[in-house]
């Protein structure tokens, strides 16, 4: 959850204003009476921006069920600023900022949310004077912290401490680079929250930029990047050329190819939409038992038969009807060509995508030794929601005890920059506990 960046100190009584052409002219009241009252500012959006917000018209409306306008009026409140940074804010309508009588911002006019920003220290203590035109009046802001030239750092040595007494099978990633950070944080946070891995393997270079590469071999030093020469390499000996050309050409054929045909076959794989904030006891437990430990996405039973049932030659995978290949342990039990040849056997669905990778392990492993874990443990917000949303989860706290929350699904899936501020909250967990 992004911090409240201030705390409200005290606040006025509405107090009336002049306003000619929609502009508040007559001078604030920095001394205007306290009030009793104390607004409890909410996670909400203004201006396509979440931000900790005032609603004045809550404030005053008292225990009617509507109203609490107070046109031209205005009020004048302090808060104290906690961190250093940026403050970016939003005023509906305008407001004049002080900071020990000296003014900082100034808007007098009467408009929709609109955002402004200034710099702050921690204990800061502003003065705020906004006024009411009509329609909405709120005042809300976040804290920007000054960029760290390398926000991981603090983290990096934990890491490597807890990656010398390994817990469970090694770790397989596959990531396109494009949000290099979200990569990071989905293996630190399972190193720091999970569980310690053997090893961890990457996968996917050939997708990355050079300064991508550069980042993850400063932010992972301890994990083995395994070249896509090798992994075509691979697939061609069991697949065959074409194989290996399907793999280049589908992100989904290739992810499958990691799992099924590339060593180690005893593994947990993890998408990097992933994040853990809590021990993940139950799948390292079940993978002592099962060949395939899943968390679960919907019963897809129908659409995964629709694409291999024919080819296995079944019809009914109850079993694992509800697969999903964003976080799995497996202690691969196939035959690597016999798993070539199934896959290759369903090149015509290739337009199915994520729903081709899922029904094919999803009918592969029906009927072996499989664990479905529970999804209140192994959440998945497509599904179910994110109290909060992405930037308002409490990951400190984790009140709904999640053990890993997967921001699976073609839209909402947060990237480096939604994620930065959320980088202590996450992985200064277990430092708490």
């Amino acid at each position: 959850m992004i911090d409240r960046p201030y705390e409200i100190l005290n606040c006025s009584w509405p107090r009336p204003i002049s306003e000619a052409g929609r502009r508040w002219i007559s001078a604030p009241e920095w001394n205007a009476p306290p009030t009793h009252l104390r607004p409890e500012p909410a996670w909400t959006t203004m201006g396509n921006e979440h931000c900790w917000t005032i609603d004045w018209r809550e404030v005053f409306r008292g225990d009617r069920l509507f109203g609490g306008e107070m046109r031209r009026f205005h009020v004048r409140f302090e808060i104290r600023v906690k961190q250093s940074g940026k403050l970016v804010f939003w005023e509906d309508d305008g407001s004049l900022i002080r900071r020990r009588g000296e003014l900082l911002h100034e808007d007098r006019e009467a408009h929709a949310p609109r955002r402004a920003e200034i710099e702050v220290d921690a204990g800061d203590c502003l003065e705020i004077a906004q006024w009411q035109f009509d329609g909405g009046w709120t005042w809300g802001a976040r804290l920007e912290e000054a960029a760290k030239a390398d926000p991981l750092g603090e983290f990096r040595e934990s890491v490597c401490r807890r990656l010398r007494s390994p817990e469970g099978p090694p770790l397989k990633i596959f990531c396109h680079g494009r949000e290099p950070l979200r990569t990071v944080l989905a293996i630190y946070s399972m190193i720091l929250n999970g569980y310690a891995p053997a090893g961890v393997l990457l996968f996917g270079e050939h997708q990355w930029s050079p300064a991508v590469r550069r980042q993850f071999e400063e932010a992972l030093p301890f994990a083995r990047i395994v070249s896509t020469a090798q992994v075509l390499e691979t697939i061609r000996t069991w697949g065959g050329a074409a194989l290996a050309e399907h793999a280049q050409t589908f992100w989904f054929v290739m992810k499958s190819c990691i799992g099924l045909l590339c060593a180690p076959a005893e593994f947990c794989l993890m998408d990097d939409d992933v994040v853990v904030v809590e021990p993940v006891s139950e799948g390292l437990a079940a993978a002592h038992q099962s060949d395939f430990v899943f968390a679960p996405d919907l019963d897809h039973e129908a659409l995964y038969l629709s694409i291999w049932g024919g080819i296995f030659g079944l019809s009914t995978i109850c079993d694992t009807a509800a697969v999903n290949t964003g976080l799995y342990w497996m202690r691969n039990p196939f035959d690597p060509q016999y798993a070539a040849q199934r896959m290759l056997a369903g090149a015509n669905h290739f337009s199915r995508e994520w729903a081709w990778e899922q029904g094919l392990f999803a009918h592969l492993f029906h009927d072996r030794p499989i664990t479905r874990l529970p999804s209140q443990r192994y959440f998945y917000p497509l599904l179910d929601g994110l109290p909060g949303g992405i930037e308002g989860y409490d990951y400190a706290g984790n009140p709904c005890g999640f053990a890993t929350i997967h921001f699976g699904g073609p839209i909402h899936k947060p990237g480096d920059q939604t994620l930065l501020p959320l980088l202590p909250q996450i992985l200064r967990r277990r430092s708490r506990g």
